[in-house]
C-alpha cells in the first residue's frame, strides 16, 4: 500500500511503472491497473533476476527475497532502492535505502540512506483531507488493520456503544475479514451510533472527521498523524514495536503494546475515552503528530533518485 504513494507520483512524471507481486488483493489489482501500472506475477526468484536484467531503478520492498536473490539484483538493475524495515539480519549493499525508522538505524550499506520520519510515504488521497473541516465531535474512528487478524474489533466496540461519552463510532474494515468478525460487526449495527464500512474506497475522509482514532502501530497510525488524528495505536506484531520505542510515543501518539494474549482491551477503552475528553491533549497529539509526517517523503524520495 505505502509504495502507491511513490507510484502515482512516478507515473505523473511520465515513468513506466512495473510491479511484481506475489500476493495482491483483488481491489488493489483493480486499482493499479486502472493507474496504468504493468503488474506482475513472480513465479519464482530466478525469473524475477531475468525479468528484471533491463531495469532502470528497482525499488524493494519485501520481506521475503532471499538475500542472494538481492544481491544477484543488485548486479542486474542501474540503481536499486531498498525500503528497509529490519527484516534482513546480514549487511547488504544497495545504491538507495529508506528508513522510515527513529528509532532503529539501517545496518545496510548505501551511497544514500534516508533515514527518519520525513520518509514516511503518504498517498495523495490524503492531502487533500489535512485540514480536517469537518471533524464531528466526540467521534472514534477504528481500524486494527484491513483484515483485524487477532479479531478485537468487535470486542472494542462493544465497549464503546453503550458509552454516552460517544457520539459516533467508525469502524473500517476490509472483506478478507473473518466471517466470525464481519458477524459480530454487523450485529452492532442496530445502534444508531455505529457505523461499518467494508472496503471503503476513501479512508482519508472517514480517519479526517474522526475527534480520535484508534489503529494498528503500522502504515495507517502516519497516515493519522499526517492528517493530525489523535491517535492511540496498538502494537499487534513485532514489526510494529519500533512505535512503543520511538520519541513521538506519548508526544504525536499514544501507543499500547498488544501483543501480550492478556492484553486488555478495557484499558484501550479507558484511555480512548480520557484523550476524547482531553482537549488539550488531543490539540498536542495533533500539532505533533502532523509535525512529524509532513507528506513530503515522497518529493524527497525522487529527488535523491536524480
Amino acid at each position: 500500500m505505502r509504495q502507491i504513494a511513490l507510484i502515482e507520483v512516478l507515473l505523473s512524471k511520465q515513468h513506466e511503472v512495473t510491479l511484481f507481486y506475489r500476493d495482491l488483493a483483488p481491489l488493489l489489482h483493480c486499482k493499479l491497473t486502472n493507474m496504468g501500472v504493468d503488474l506482475k506475477f513472480v513465479v519464482d526468484e530466478a525469473a524475477l533476476v531475468t525479468m528484471l536484467s533491463s531495469t532502470d531503478i528497482l525499488i524493494v520492498d519485501d520481506y521475503a527475497l532471499s538475500e542472494n536473490t538481492l544481491s544477484k539484483l543488485n548486479l542486474t538493475v542501474k540503481k536499486m532502492v531498498f525500503f528497509d524495515d529490519g527484516a534482513y539480519l546480514n549487511p547488504l549493499e544497495f545504491d538507495l535505502i529508506v528508513n522510515p525508522s527513529d528509532v532503529v538505524e539501517t545496518i545496510h550499506k548505501a551511497s544514500k540512506v534516508l533515514q527518519g520520519p520525513a520518509y514516511r510515504l503518504i498517498r495523495s488521497e490524503f492531502k487533500s483531507h489535512r485540514t480536517r473541516e469537518s471533524v464531528i465531535d466526540k467521534s472514534v474512528f477504528i481500524s486494527l488493520g484491513g483484515t483485524d487478524v487477532k479479531m478485537l474489533t468487535p470486542e472494542l466496540c462493544k465497549q464503546f456503544v453503550t458509552s454516552s461519552d460517544i457520539a459516533k463510532l467508525v469502524v473500517a474494515v476490509s472483506s478478507g475479514c473473518s466471517e466470525k468478525t464481519l458477524t459480530l460487526l454487523n450485529s452492532l449495527q442496530q445502534n444508531d451510533k455505529f457505523e461499518l464500512h467494508i472496503n471503503h474506497p476513501n479512508l482519508a475522509r472517514l480517519m479526517s472527521e474522526a475527534d480520535i482514532a484508534i489503529t494498528s502501530a503500522g502504515g495507517s497510525l502516519f497516515e493519522l498523524m499526517y492528517l493530525g488524528v489523535p491517535t492511540i495505536a496498538l502494537v499487534l506484531v513485532d514489526n510494529q514495536s519500533q512505535a512503543l520505542d520511538s520519541s513521538l510515543n506519548n508526544s504525536a501518539y499514544q501507543c499500547i503494546d498488544f501483543r501480550n494474549e492478556h492484553a486488555d482491551l478495557t484499558n484501550v477503552g479507558q484511555q480512548a475515552l480520557f484523550l476524547l475528553k482531553s482537549a488539550d491533549m488531543k490539540k498536542k497529539l495533533s500539532l505533533l503528530g502532523q509535525q512529524a509526517v509532513d507528506g513530503l517523503a515522497v518529493e524527497r524520495i525522487i529527488e535523491a533518485l536524480n
